[in-house]
């Protein structure tokens, strides 16, 4: 599966990451959805058509974390 790391410093149009949060657009359906990693613990699919999975670690953007979705 296609994998694509958020660059904090670097973000994309469709593309946003505060905190332990991150916002992507999915690759198949265009929806763009929110991952938190307390909320969602980490990991979240596309609400929309399930064919992607974004993922947010509870580091957060500013100490180094990650942010990436695959599809």
């Amino acid at each position: 599966m296609p994998l694509k790391q958020l660059d904090p410093n670097a973000l994309g149009p469709d593309e946003d990451w505060e905190g332990n949060n991150a916002a992507f657009r999915c690759p198949h359906c265009g929806k763009v959805f929110i991952v938190s990693a307390p909320i969602h613990r980490g990991e979240r699919k596309c609400p929309k058509c399930g064919k992607s999975t974004g993922r947010c670690d509870i580091s957060g953007k500013k100490s180094g974390g990650k942010a990436s979705i695959e599809w």
